[in-house]
This record gives C-alpha cells, structure tokens and sequence, in this order.
C-alpha cells in the first residue's frame, strides 16, 4: 500500500502523507519518503517538492511502537541511523523541499520538517520535543537541526521541557518561515517565495549557534534543569551532551552522539518502564470481554450535583465538544461551579491556549436544569453529589423517574458499593460507576466500574464515552473503593502512622518526592482534606478490617479543625493568600502526645523505612486487589496507578515496579513490617 500520495502539477510535486489514522513515521514510511524525494528530483517538470499530511494534522512524528521491543544498543542505534539517512535524503534534494505543517507537529514530525530547506505552517499549529517525556532524547537530528535553526538556549528549552510552541512564536524564533490559515496551507506552499543561491541545508547554519558567550549561558541554564531532576531519568543530561558535541566539533559528531545517547537512554529501566507506561494507557479500553460489544454514542449528557466533582465533570465534557445539562438543587451552587468553569475558560484566552471562538463554543455546550425532569432527554447522567449512601440513593431515584428507560445512570462514587447504591432502583441493571478524579477536567483516568449484573453494551458504552471525553478508562469490578482508592487512602494514613513512629513530617514528603512522585502524602492530603480522609478511613475499614482504624494524628488534627489547606491548617501551616506549608506547632504537639500516650519512644524513621512502608503498603494492597479481581490485568492496574494517584511513570506503576524489584525480595519485607507494624503488611502475593 501507498503511503505517500505523489502529485505533479504546475512545477510542484505535492507529496502527501497517507498512513491513517494519524501517519506515524514507520520504517515503510520513510523508505517510501526516500524513493518519492529520489523521483521528484529526477523527474524534469518537478520545481519544488512540498510534503504535506493534510490541512489540521501532519504527522504524529515517529510510530513509538518501532522502540517497544529493542533490546541492544546496536538496534537502537540502528533505528536512529535510518532516520538520520531518511532525513539528509531530504536536506541533501536539490530541489527545494518544503514542510506543509498542521496539527500538534511533535518529535520525530518535527525532527523530520527541520530537515527539509523551508517549512510553512497553520496559524493553529504547535511544535514540541516530547521525548523526554518517554524518557529518551531527540534521535532523528533533532538535537542538532534544532539549535541550528533557532539557537541553543531555545532548542535545550523545547527538548528538556517538552513545552509547546505556538505558531506565532515558531515564526519569531526561526523554526518556520511563513504562517498561514489552514485552508491556505496548500497554495502557500506552492507559492512560497525562496530565496536565490543554494539550498539553505540546517545542517551548515551557523548564525544562531557563533556566539559562545549566549551558548555558554545556555548550557549553564540547562545544567540546572538537568541538576533538578531524578537520577534515574538520564535522557536531559544525554540531550545536553549531544548538543553540546555538534557545536565545537561538526554536525556529524553530533549526530553520532545523539544515536549513542538514544542507545544509552532505551538502555535504562526508567526509559522502559516509561514505555511500558505508554503501551498500558493506549490499551485499557481493549478488552477481551468487551471486543463484540456495541457500544452506544452519548451525544447528550447530564451532571447532577454542582460541587466541585460535577463542575469538573461538566467542564471535562464541554471540552471534548459533548453537551451536558447541569442540575443542583440549590441555584448559587450551580452558578458558582458556571463561574468556575467560565474563569478557567477565560484564563486559557487570556493565556494564548484557547481561541475566543472555540471558548464561546465550549460554553454554549452547557445548560442549566431546574428540575430532574429537565435532563430526561439525556443519554447519560451522572450522579455527582457528595459522598453518602442515602444522599446519592435519593438522587439515583429521582434521576431514574426522570430519565429515559434506555438512559445509562451512573454515579461517580469513590468509595461506595454500586450495589448498595443501586438498593431501590426499578432498573439497577443500567447503573454504572463513573469515579472521576478531582480535579476532573485534568486529571486523566476515569475508573468505569461494573458490576455483575451490566451488560456488555453499558459497560462498552461507559468505556467509549470516557475516550470520548479524552480520559483514559479502566474498568473496574465493584468492590469498596474499587482500585486507585483501594490503595491511595491506606497509603495516606500510613503516611500518618509513620509520624507516630518518629518520622518528621517534611521528611516523610521528600522521601516520597525523591521516590518520583509530584507531592508527598502529607502535602496531598492537606489540599484534599484530612476530614475527608478520616471518614474515608473509617468507611473503608468497615470493608478491609486489616487496614486498621485512623492514626491518632489524623484523628488529633480533625478534633483541632485542623483540616488542610481549605481551614488554613493541616499536617501543615498555610497563610492567608500563600499554599506554600509552613511548620505547625498544632501538629508537633500531637504528634508529641501520641508518642508520649504509646510510650514508644522516637525512633525516627529513615527514607528507606518510609518509602518501604508507604510503598510496599500499595503493592501489597494492589495484588489483593487483582487477587479479587477487582482489576482484569496488571497493566490495567499499572496504568490506573501512574494516572490516578501519580506512581511514578519511570517506576513502570505499582506492580512492574514490585515485578523489577523481585517478589522474592518483597515479601519476607512485608513480613518483617507485618511483625513490627500490623497485619495490614501481611503479604498477599
């Protein structure tokens, strides 16, 4: 099959990039790129080539899976090679070769148009170098076409952030040399005027990367980036060699230098377990059980309860382009959650990110309801109140009156059995949980929960609307606090236990952030409340009585008001106007008289015990819950981790972590934990 549509008219040969659904840059790809390059410059009509995709997307740069199963460093290096050749096929065309840019041009795309001699985008286009995200660097020229084009401390920026850049800025910095509207991009290509002399080939620029003082200052900045960030992940230290070698020694050092550092990166557990992580994400939806299921599309959606979990469920929609009616019972509830999404809207606009046209469309999606039988037309509805049996039960029942027989209800509980919530109900069959995770406008998983009774098709259905709405779904068995919570609350509360034994609180976050994840456990439960936690715990601990009861600690601060950040006070400090923790005095007299009450004296606790307790505490908790089947697949359970609660991605989620560890070293520590601090650490695997 073809995958480059080659066109020849008036002088200009249109090569259009045909590999659905999104043209990733294959091996079969580029050797067709190199032999439609090879015919248009023979072909005498031919005056100028322009490579295009189509007019809103060109490539979605190199097909990741290429990396999923190398195994030595020759075949990385092998990989990166062909690449390279591929590309200074383009440079060294002696016709102008010219990119038709569109889309989210990211990685091996843009690797790819920085090597043809011009390149024109769409004033909607955005470029980036996320490799590092996966924990690699730029291995198709990247690290040195792109300082040559728009100077180093720009390019080290792009590759060692992954950060997009718009349009508009790609034209100041050189990246691209015109900018169009996207039903011009084809005829602005044709038309684009070029300069007389010799091809200008990146590769023998030299303007932007002469002056040593600039690059030196540069380098300085990007050491500090490198410096910043956890030893496992080496691909921004190998970014920055490689860049560094192209500059005083030639292009082709550099290049050789970033198959090396490719070879290293894919090389290192970080960068596969990253890999891992990728795979796993794509492939939640695919399921044995639902692959013959017919899934029905939501084109209308509602959201009962306004708090903040339903605004950011409705916003979540409208920014997928689906229509949603919200319904609260008390109006000043509703209108705040509006103003919240509206403000955050407006900020986007405000930002740069988001059109004034595509803003007011997003807004537009939205209604407000008065009465449940004001969203009776709806194809979906979601319950989104707070956390109580009987309060989601009578919603439930009001919602089921209201709605259509064939409307799927779900409810975004965390914590509570569906089958308690669907007590009552005239059809229980068709209730589903949705459990978002806050705030749910961002945050990527959707946790589509099922019970024994769902049909496939309303479980298919839940899965496909959670893409829909650009979240990554896994479906989960019922079961109290189903899978991420199952793990994240008594991970929190050992957080806890671990200050009764002598751990500093400011201790107990580093050792946590030091282990990969965004915050630490006691700074997370000050932003979503310690009261919270403490009726969770004791929820949850109705259903998994190994889990033991609250931590005095927690339960001392909830008796103080000592909330979080919402009551100024938690774990830590916080003034008015300023998140950043300070020190409580409220919380080292707690802590000092529950140790004085177990007469146990401080023993402190070192990063290790932490990380032990706190994270083997997860593993164990997550292989009950595949035990249970509470989760089909490790990935699954893998991909909820990295999304749901922050595990670190490079760490592969809780399980492939415990699986490179080694069972075999895991258990006799659980063991040992089980004997000093409970039978919550009783081994499971």
């Amino acid at each position: 099959m073809s995958m480059i549509e080659y066109n020849e008219s008036d002088g200009v040969c249109l090569l259009r990039l045909n590999a659905p659904p999104v043209n990733a840059l294959s091996f079969e790809l580029l050797e067709q790129l190199k032999t439609v390059i090879e015919r248009a410059n023979a072909d005498s009509g031919v005056a100028r080539i322009v490579i295009i995709g189509d007019t809103h997307h060109f490539s979605a740069g190199a097909d990741i899976k290429l990396l999923r199963d190398v195994t030595s460093a020759k075949e990385a290096i092998r990989i990166s090679s062909l690449f390279h050749e591929i590309f200074a096929c383009i440079e060294d065309s002696s016709k102008p070769v010219i990119a038709a840019l569109s889309g989210k041009v990211m990685g091996g795309a843009a690797e790819l148009a920085m090597a043809c001699h011009f390149r024109v985008c769409t004033d909607r286009t955005s470029f980036s170098m996320p490799e590092v995200k996966l924990g690699i660097n730029p291995g198709a020229g990247g690290t040195q076409r792109l300082p040559r084009l728009i100077g180093v401390g720009p390019a080290l920026q792009m590759m060692l952030t992954a950060g997009p850049v718009p349009a508009d800025k790609a034209m100041t910095m050189g990246l691209v040399d015109a900018v169009c509207e996207c039903r011009d991009l084809v005829e602005t290509a044709r038309q684009l005027a070029l300069p007389a002399g010799p091809l200008p080939k990146t590769r023998n620029l030299t303007d932007r990367i002469d002056d040593a003082a600039e690059n030196g200052a540069a380098f300085a900045e990007a050491e500090q980036i490198v410096a910043a960030g956890l030893p496992e992940l080496i691909a921004p230290g190998q970014i920055l060699a490689a860049v560094k070698s192209g500059l005083p020694d030639s292009f082709e050092a550099g290049l050789r230098a970033e198959r090396e550092a490719f070879a290293a990166c894919l090389d290192t557990l970080a960068t596969r377990n990253r890999m891992y992580v990728f795979f796993a994400v794509r492939g939640t939806a695919k399921l044995k059980e639902l692959a013959n299921a017919d899934p029905t599309r939501i084109g209308r959606a509602a959201v009962v309860g306004m708090g903040s979990m339903g605004t950011g469920i409705a916003h979540a929609m409208i920014i997928a382009g689906v229509p949603v009616t919200v319904l609260d019972q008390d109006e000043e509830t509703v209108q705040r959650g509006l103003a919240r999404i509206e403000n955050s809207i407006r900020k986007r606009v405000e930002q740069g990110k988001l059109a004034e046209e595509r803003a007011a469309a997003m807004l537009g999606l939205i209604r407000t309801a008065s009465r449940p039988a004001d969203i009776g037309n709806s194809d979906l509805v979601i319950e989104a109140v707070f956390e109580d049996v009987e309060a989601k039960r009578a919603v439930l029942g009001s919602i089921e009156q209201a709605c259509r027989d064939d409307a799927i209800i779900a409810s975004n509980t965390s914590t509570i059995s569906l089958d308690v919530l669907a007590e009552g109900m005239q059809h229980p069959e068709r209730l589903v949980g949705l459990h978002f995770f806050n705030p749910a406008q961002r945050m990527p998983l959707v946790e589509v929960i099922r019970r024994e009774c769902t049909p496939t098709s309303i479980a298919a259905t839940a899965m496909a609307f959670a893409k829909s709405i650009r979240k990554t779904p896994v479906l989960v068995r019922n079961r109290e606090g189903f899978a991420v919570n199952r793990l994240v609350i008594p991970y929190l509360n050992e957080a806890f236990r671990l200050l009764e034994d002598g751990a500093d609180p400011r201790a107990v976050d580093r050792a946590m952030v030091d282990f990969g994840f965004p915050m630490g456990p006691l700074t997370l439960i000050d932003m979503a409340g310690i009261d919270i936690l403490a009726a969770t715990v004791d929820f949850l601990g109705r259903a998994f009585p190994r889990h033991g009861k609250l931590s005095p600690v927690a339960g001392g601060l909830v008796e103080e008001g000592c909330f979080g950040q919402k009551t100024g006070a938690g774990v830590y400090r916080y003034e008015k106007g300023n998140r950043k923790p300070q020190d409580s005095d409220v919380t080292a007299r707690i802590i000092r008289e529950v140790r004085e009450r177990n007469r146990d004296p401080s023993i402190g606790a070192n990063d290790d015990e932490i990380v032990d307790r706190l994270v083997l505490g997860m593993v164990n908790d997550a292989f009950h819950v595949m035990q249970e089947g509470v989760v089909a697949r490790e990935v699954d359970m893998d991909a909820a981790t990295v999304l749901g609660m922050g595990f670190p991605d490079f760490r592969g989620g809780v399980l492939k972590y415990a699986r490179d560890r080694g069972l075999g070293e895991i258990r006799p520590r659980l063991e040992e934990l089980a004997e000093r601090c409970g039978e919550r650490f009783s081994p499971c695997m």
